[in-house]
C-alpha cells in the first residue's frame, strides 16, 4: 500500500508540473526571481507580466532594452520597487565617466531624443544615465547628466515647440543624402514584397508588446515585417529613429519608415511609407493595423522625420 500511494503521488505531482508548464517566475534570494524565455516573449511582455518597465527589466539583467530574447534564457525578474544594483566599478573607471559625464538643463521644446542626438548619444543611455523612462517627459529646466562617449553635434536654435518646427538647414540635409548613398540598394523586388507583406496584416490587432500576427504594437509591426524580409530593426522607435539613416522629408520613398512625436515627447510612433502620401501602421488608437494619409488631421503636425534601413 506504501508502495502504491507513493507511486499515486509522484504521478500527480507529474501530472500538476505538466499541466502548469514551466514556473511563471522562481525565487531567488533577496525576493529577485528567475524566469525563462519561452517563443514568443518579448521584454516588454515579461515586464508588463510582472508589473515593471522594460527598462527596469532590462538593467537588472544588463541588456539592451531593444534587444533579441533568445529562447531559453534566464532572466532575473527583480523584487517590485527594488533598482537595479548597479554594477562594480573600479576607480579609474567611475574617475573617466565622471570626467567623460557634462550636464545639459532641459528648455522648452526639449525632447530626450533631441537632446541625446545633439550630444552624440542615445535615448536609452540618456535615459539610464538619468534614472527616467525613455518615454518620460522632461519638466523645463531639469538638470540632465549627458553621458560621455559621443561627440556633440551641434543643432541650429529653433522655436520652442516641436522637434519638426521648420525645416533642416542645407548642410543637414546635404549629410542625410551623403548617409543615404551608403545603404545598400535592396532593389524594386524588395520593396514590393515589404508592401505586401505589411498589407497582409490590414486589420490586425494593436496588442502593447506585440510583435506576431496574434496582435502588434506599432514598433512591433515593423520589426516583424522588415525582419521576415531579412533586416533586422531594433525593437523600439525611439531605437530605429536613431539608428536608421535620416531621410528629407522630399526623398521619400516606399519602404521608409516615418516618425511621430504622439503620446510622449519624441519619436513614440512609427509606421511604413507606402508612397502617395501614405503610411501603414498599428495604431493604439483605431486598435488596429490601417493605412492613414500623412497629411491627416492627427499626424500631420506631429511628425517628425524618417529613417530608412
Amino acid at each position: 500500500m506504501r508502495v502504491l500511494a507513493a507511486a499515486i503521488l509522484a504521478g500527480s505531482l507529474v501530472v500538476s508540473i505538466g499541466a502548469s508548464g514551466r514556473a511563471e517566475a522562481a525565487p531567488q534570494p533577496g525576493g529577485d526571481r528567475a524566469y525563462e524565455v519561452r517563443a514568443g516573449d518579448t521584454l516588454w511582455s515579461i515586464a508588463r507580466r510582472h508589473g515593471m518597465r522594460p527598462e527596469q527589466l532590462a538593467a537588472a539583467n544588463g541588456i539592451p532594452v531593444d534587444g533579441i530574447l533568445p529562447v531559453g534564457r534566464r532572466l532575473t525578474i527583480p523584487a517590485a520597487g527594488a533598482p537595479p544594483a548597479p554594477r562594480a566599478a573600479g576607480p579609474a573607471q567611475a574617475a573617466a565617466a565622471r570626467l567623460a559625464a557634462t550636464t545639459y538643463r532641459v528648455r522648452a521644446g526639449d525632447t530626450l531624443w533631441s537632446i541625446a542626438r545633439r550630444h552624440g548619444t542615445t535615448p536609452q543611455r540618456l535615459a539610464a544615465a538619468n534614472g527616467i523612462p525613455v518615454d518620460g517627459v522632461l519638466p523645463i529646466n531639469r538638470v540632465l547628466t549627458v553621458p560621455g562617449g559621443g561627440a556633440a553635434v551641434r543643432e541650429p536654435a529653433r522655436p520652442a515647440g516641436r522637434a519638426s518646427a521648420g525645416p533642416p538647414p542645407e548642410e543637414v540635409v546635404a549629410a542625410q543624402r551623403a548617409r543615404l548613398a551608403t545603404l545598400p540598394a535592396r532593389g524594386e523586388q524588395w520593396m514590393n514584397d515589404l508592401l505586401a507583406l505589411a498589407r497582409r496584416y490590414l486589420g490586425v490587432r494593436y496588442r502593447w508588446g506585440g510583435t506576431t500576427p496574434n496582435g502588434f504594437d506599432c514598433s512591433g509591426f515593423m520589426y516583424y515585417v522588415f525582419g521576415r524580409l531579412g533586416v533586422a530593426l531594433p525593437r523600439t522607435t525611439f531605437a530605429m529613429f536613431a539608428e536608421g539613416a535620416p531621410v528629407p522629408r522630399e526623398d521619400l520613398r516606399s519602404g521608409d519608415v516615418v516618425f511621430f512625436e504622439t503620446i510622449s515627447p519624441g519619436p513614440s510612433h512609427a509606421g511604413i511609407y507606402l508612397g502617395d502620401g501614405r503610411f501603414i501602421h498599428a495604431s493604439s488608437g483605431a486598435g488596429r493595423v490601417l493605412i492613414t494619409s500623412m497629411d491627416d488631421g492627427y499626424y500631420a503636425p506631429r511628425y517628425l522625420g524618417a529613417r530608412r534601413f
